[in-house]
């Protein structure tokens, strides 16, 4: 009888045993199932937009080698610009130099000209002044047609100088924004969680390194491009990702790289 007494507990400890072990088989089952489903939907959505998008990509791709052999020809036009802007610096020093002689020799010839007509009186014109007052008369126009000429050459000069900074201040501009994405597509994070089940990612990456709702991102190991990520939340140094299934060539680990996605990649 007492052995009789033991049995029954043992057995229906194990009956609950059964039970709740066919129930969690139960529910890995649907879980494994709805995952299944879950990622047959989303590589059909994937093809959908692979075939709806694919020109617009190709056309996106153009795009950006247009954008590249753009930059490297404004950094051409820009050290044009610059050789221009120091020629033109000699010009203007040449100028100058040229106009300092003939701005004394003007205030000389202007200074005899009013002494001789103090003494010679107010009545004294080129008409009945000696031939000596005439050529200093002569020499005077001459000076200030030479130092009109030489000032509108100055004036030009600069006009074009203005024109050219202008023109460089622009060129740096878009040089700059350039090397930003270019700097920014240098960026590698590091992949610091692995989430298999729902299949995202954290990296170790997000706003302060330039990461945007639309970018692409890779995933490397071993200098080896293993498949892509899709961007879900960003925050100032942090990423939440998706795993693209397509092109996947192998699980993503932890401690994989992540750069942003490069022309011809």
């Amino acid at each position: 009888m007492q052995i009789k007494y033991f049995l029954i507990p043992s057995a229906l400890f194990l009956a609950i045993s059964c039970v709740l072990s066919w129930m969690h088989r139960t529910e890995l089952i649907e879980k494994r199932t709805e995952r299944t489903n879950n990622n047959k939907q989303i590589v059909q959505i994937l093809g959908q937009i692979n075939k709806k998008d694919q020109p617009e990509l190709l056309e996106t791709y153009g795009k950006l080698l247009e954008q590249e052999q753009r930059r490297d020809q404004s950094k051409a036009n820009t050290d044009q610009l610059n050789i221009n802007i120091k020629a033109l610096d000699g010009e203007i020093t040449g100028l100058k130099a040229a106009k300092a002689p003939l701005d004394k020799k003007l205030a000389t010839a202007e200074n005899v000209v009013t002494e001789l007509r103090k003494k010679l009186g107010p009545d004294v014109t080129l008409q009945n002044i000696a031939p000596t007052i005439k050529k200093l008369e002569n020499d005077l126009e001459n000076a200030k047609q030479d130092l009109a000429t030489r000032q509108a050459e100055l004036e030009v000069v600069s006009k074009k100088v203005a024109a050219n900074e202008v023109r460089i201040q622009k060129a740096e501009t878009v040089q700059a924004e350039r090397l930003v994405k270019i700097e920014r597509n240098a960026t590698e994070g590091v992949v610091t969680a692995v989430n298999k089940d729902w299949g995202f990612v954290l990296v170790n990456i997000g706003k302060d390194q330039g990461v945007e709702g639309d970018s692409e991102l890779i995933v490397k190991r071993d200098g080896i491009r293993i498949g892509n990520l899709s961007v879900v939340s960003i925050q100032p140094g942090l990423t939440v990702a998706d795993i693209s299934q397509k092109g996947l060539s192998k699980a993503v680990e932890p401690g994989d790289k992540v750069v942003f996605q490069k022309l011809g990649e």
